[in-house]
């Protein structure tokens, strides 16, 4: 099994929202947000600036096509930001908390 880091830009205000759902579906091993993104780009002809959290996803990919449908369903933006980065390396006990929690039913 394959690790994969997915990366995906959020509104500040809807990244714990958005990161529960993911671990809730069981979609994610782990998710780590970076709070403090600031992003400049060109939407609709206009520049832009939003102040974001960057979320690194990890999940593996048995996962992967259904994390990726479930993120764009709830993600916020018309076109967000989803970027799967392949791992080439993991730690062999690491992964075998990353199999372990993508199975196990638990509360939030």
């Amino acid at each position: 099994m394959s690790i994969i880091v997915v990366i995906c830009t959020v509104p500040e205000e809807q990244s714990a929202i958005i990161a529960k759902k993911l671990l809730k579906e069981k979609l994610a091993a782990c998710i780590t947000l970076i709070p403090g993104a600031i992003s400049y780009y060109f939407w609709q002809n206009k520049l832009e600036c939003a102040n974001e959290v960057q979320m690194l996803i990890k999940c593996d990919e048995i996962h992967q096509e259904p994390l990726l449908n479930f993120l764009k369903l709830i993600h916020p933006y018309e076109i967000p930001e989803i970027l799967v980065i392949p791992i080439k390396y993991v730690d062999p006990i690491y992964l075998s908390w990353i199999k372990e929690s993508l199975l196990k039913k638990t509360k939030l």
